[in-house]
């Protein structure tokens, strides 16, 4: 089993973090894939996942807003989700929120968020949760 990263960038944003993400996974010794949104074929491989988008005009971008819409119940798999912003920010509570409504485990407190390119601080948070959920497949 592997950590599948899911991620829509406009602009290579939040696929950094998406990469930041993996390199977490990789170095706790676990298997990860980074997947773009518009590549995306399911969650059967995963044992543990995070998805995000850039937000665009407040929303979540619309690849990611399909697979959410797609998704059924997810019986406590453990996931995360992340995004970048220029403006305002809102596609990765938006995602959470999705989440939970879906059942997932939701392992961190609050969705990683990265005003315009993610600074290395951002990208340590993101590779944490890589560890994070590398350790929820054990």
């Amino acid at each position: 089993m592997k950590v599948g990263v899911i991620y829509e960038s406009t602009r290579g944003r939040t696929k950094a973090m998406a990469e930041a993400i993996c390199e977490g996974v990789t170095a706790a010794d676990a298997e990860c894939e980074v997947i773009d949104a518009k590549e995306f074929n399911g969650l059967a491989d995963f044992c543990a996942f995070a998805i995000g988008s850039s937000t665009r005009m407040k929303r979540v971008l619309p690849m990611v807003k399909r697979i959410l819409s797609e998704l059924t119940d997810l019986k406590g798999i453990p996931a995360a989700s992340y995004g970048s912003y220029g403006w305002s920010g809102e596609a990765p509570d938006e995602i959470a929120n999705r989440l939970i409504e879906l059942n997932a485990e939701i392992v961190i407190d609050q969705p990683i968020k990265a005003k315009d390119y993610p600074g290395e601080s951002v990208l340590e948070e993101c590779r944490n949760l890589g560890t994070l959920l590398a350790g929820k497949c054990s």
